[in-house]
């Protein structure tokens, strides 16, 4: 029997070892969540991060002019071991227009709490931007009840005087993913978990995990090593965000929070629901999905909530050939995405009398330098066989 095992153990070895060196770490929640090889799927374009970040934590007591409550989309998730403050949409909002900026987490820190705290009735912000994830709208949305804040709808806003735009103008340092050359010891638990995950799938044809590889009908979308498909989030093709009545009855809801943030007269309020990756490429899918989302669409059909849409702009931009949108091994936004929900978070701030001389710049020139030995200066898609 010891002879047995200590086989098993040297076979196990001979697999996992040589896998540990070769394999990049896991930088994308999709990679990891599935069982899908970095160096496939990673990005090599490079990404940009402000150090030190531009946008923190919101501290108590402090006052922004702009507090953001959202997701792993505007500020690194607990669970996220690479994630790092300051390559998000709301650094390079305050980059652009130097407003002050807030993170809270929509989670772990609920809105409604904040509404009813004496930090909201002291110091007030001047806009309290809502940033859900489009898959968080299949469930009523939690934390934000509103059961414990009582909030008429004002009678009228306050006129304040708009914030004027004073752009930083700092330049983020290029951030490259981690490698497995840098690593010492080699990921042997990175290795064992791919295994895991990725030999039912390969050996037996296993479907139905969280994560799901698809064809692209266009190369040159991402910029990683698989050029022909790349990941989604299985949920993000479920029918139930066709489903207009239940949209609609989030809307009504995401009002009603709208009115509460808004009952000071000060404070304006701004829904920012942040795409899912396959709502943005389900027209460049080599097999199209069998539902098209209708999100962006119904939230617009309210002109009286005050939302910045994000969807159709996304999609265009990546017909044009903006490459890395979202990240290949990833669900959330590369850095042309976070530079987008960025400039259309300003523009809209504008419109609603926030910020005065908001920059109305074209939202698809990269920030970083590009570099032709990598063939990402060039990104316009070719269509394959």
């Amino acid at each position: 029997m010891d002879r047995i095992v200590l086989r098993g153990l040297a076979l196990a070895a001979a697999l996992v070892l040589p896998l540990a060196f070769a394999l990049d770490p896991p930088n994308g929640d999709l990679t990891e969540l599935g069982g899908y090889a970095e160096n496939r799927f990673g990005p090599r374009a490079p990404q940009a991060i402000f150090v030190p970040p531009l946008a923190e934590p919101a501290r108590p007591g402090a006052s922004y002019d702009v507090l953001v409550f959202g997701d792993g989309f505007s500020r690194p998730e607990a669970e996220e071991r690479h994630a790092r403050y300051g390559h998000y949409w709301t650094d390079h909002l305050r980059n652009l227009t130097g407003v002050t900026v807030g993170l809270r987490s929509a989670g772990t820190a609920p809105l409604a709490a904040y509404l009813a705290s004496p930090d909201f009735r002291e110091r007030p912000p001047r806009v309290v931007i809502l940033q859900l994830s489009e898959r968080d709208l299949g469930e009523r949305v939690a934390g934000l009840a509103l059961s414990t804040v009582t909030t008429p709808r004002p009678h009228s806003v306050a006129t304040l005087r708009p914030i004027a735009v004073e752009p930083l103008n700092r330049q983020p340092r290029t951030m490259e993913r981690t490698r497995a050359q840098a690593w010492s010891p080699p990921p042997i638990g990175h290795a064992l978990d791919l295994l895991v995950k990725a030999l039912p799938r390969a050996l037996l044809n296993v479907t139905g995990g969280p994560v799901e590889e698809r064809s692209l009908a266009y190369a040159g979308l991402f910029s990683s090593a698989a050029a022909t498909t790349t990941l989604f989030r299985a949920e993000d093709f479920q029918p139930w965000r066709t489903d207009r009545r239940l949209l609609e009855e989030r809307r009504a809801g995401l009002h009603a929070i709208q009115d509460a943030v808004q009952a000071n007269g000060v404070t304006r309020f701004l829904l920012l629901v942040a795409p899912d990756k396959g709502t943005v490429y389900a027209d460049f899918l080599l097999t199209s999905p069998p539902n098209r989302s209708a999100v962006d669409e119904v939230m617009a059909a309210d002109p009286t909530l005050q939302a910045a849409p994000l969807a159709a702009g996304l999609t265009a931009l990546a017909a044009g050939g903006v490459r890395d949108l979202y990240a290949p091994n990833g669900s959330r936004w590369g850095l042309e995405g976070q530079l987008y929900a960025a400039r259309t978070v300003a523009r809209t701030l504008g419109r609603l009398g926030v910020l005065s001389g908001a920059a109305e710049a074209s939202p698809d020139v990269a920030i970083l330098p590009c570099r032709p030995d990598q063939g990402d200066c060039t990104p316009t898609p070719t269509q394959t066989d």
